[in-house]
């Protein structure tokens, strides 16, 4: 309970306003009293009472109206009015409380239950200020709190710019001469005569020049994601030539490597085929690499999709190492590895599957992993493709 707290008693009677007077002075309440609604208003805007008791049959303005001009004071909207009346209808009561009252005590009252409600009301009101100031106090740091998160992701936001846009230009600059470097390597391989151990550093020379080309690719593509410029380019294409294709390209390898094609797949689609062979080469290229012996599984497969598009799965099985549980689900993050050792058996960034995640997603399709350890993996992703019938 708040320390002598102040109460204002608006009655005409003379006689309520001496026994209200008496029984909250003995209680350690500071009173102050007016004998119509004009004179209360003056006085609470003066004195800020905690509550304040009002009469509603009074000459001038009644407890209704008093109380409603009360409440259009900013400054005296959160005092709590309890109404003192004789009239114990319920639809006074209920006007009383239309009006801005929190409640209502009937003529003749009880000392006991007077004094009950105003100690409740004023505890009710020091608790909602206690409430609504702890309110102001967290919202403030809150905010600061935003302004200062604001202000990091801003600084963050801006570095990253400034690295996508050096790793975007790097990427770009080191293409030319990288492209400079593989052409006159062809040449030298194909045109001159080299001797077999000229020939075998030469084909090295060449074999690391191509990987050094595809993670400057693979770094151009996420520039360009993260501005928003990898954009989609649509063609028309059969599946089983875009797969064979793909396969020519490959490195060489004693795997076996198997295509079933789902034959109502074999007219003629329209999508990004561009993007699409990068996505399965870099599967493929994938299952070659961890798979030593055994076969790897190229199956294409129309399944039901949520729109008119013809929806289409790809599943790139292999009997390869596997992976283990815990592994699969970070290996389209950017730079993962399953073995991220200095002593790792297998070369690479971890950026081809962060890549082919992004291409497929760009699509709008989805890719996924499903794998055991030393017994194989299934690499598969769906995209939407569109068909004439």
């Amino acid at each position: 309970m708040i320390n002598k707290p102040l109460v204002l008693i608006i009655d005409d009677s003379q006689v309520n306003l001496m026994l209200l007077y008496n029984i909250l002075e003995q209680k350690d309440f500071r009173v102050i009293s007016a004998r119509n609604g004009e004179d209360g208003l003056a006085l609470a805007k003066k004195n800020k009472p905690d509550i304040i008791l009002l009469d509603i049959v009074m000459g001038g303005w009644d407890g209704y109206e008093t109380c409603y001009r009360i409440k259009q004071d900013n400054d005296l909207i959160k005092i709590p009015v309890l109404f003192l009346s004789a009239l114990g209808e319920t639809e006074n009561k209920v006007r009383a409380f239309k009006a801005g009252g929190v409640d209502y005590v009937s003529k003749p009252f009880q000392k006991d239950e007077l004094l009950a409600r105003v100690e409740t009301q004023l505890e009710l009101a020091y608790l909602r200020q206690n409430l609504e100031r702890e309110v102001v106090n967290q919202t403030e740091k809150i905010q600061l709190l935003f302004e200062a998160l604001k202000l990091s992701y801003d600084k963050a936001q801006q570095a990253s710019i400034l690295k996508t846009e050096f790793l975007r230009n790097i990427s770009h600059e080191f293409r030319t001469p990288m492209n400079i470097v593989l052409g006159m390597t062809e040449i030298l391989i194909d045109d001159t005569g080299l001797t077999e151990e000229q020939l075998d550093c030469a084909d090295t020379v060449m074999q690391a020049g191509k990987r050094l080309m595809d993670i400057l690719t693979n770094m151009l593509n996420f520039s360009q994601q993260f501005k928003g410029e990898l954009k989609e380019v649509i063609s028309d294409f059969h599946i089983h030539e875009m797969i064979d294709n793909v396969l020519k390209e490959l490195s060489v390898t004693t795997v076996q490597i198997s295509t079933e094609i789902e034959p109502s797949l074999k007219a003629l689609l329209r999508g990004n085929q561009e993007d699409l062979s990068k996505v399965l080469s870099q599967l493929l290229e994938n299952a070659i690499k961890f798979t030593h012996k055994g076969k790897i599984v190229i199956e294409v497969q129309p399944i039901e999709g949520v729109d008119e598009r013809r929806w289409v799965q790809f599943e790139i099985r292999d009997t390869g190492i596997g992976i283990a549980k815990d592994k699969q689900a970070h290996l389209f993050d950017i730079f993962f590895q399953i073995d991220g050792s200095s002593t790792r058996a297998y070369e690479g960034l971890g950026m081809g599957l962060a890549v082919a995640k992004m291409f497929i997603e760009n699509m709008g399709g989805q890719i996924g992993v499903e794998s055991i350890k030393d017994i194989g993996s299934t690499f598969w992703f769906n995209v939407p493709l569109e068909q004439d019938f």
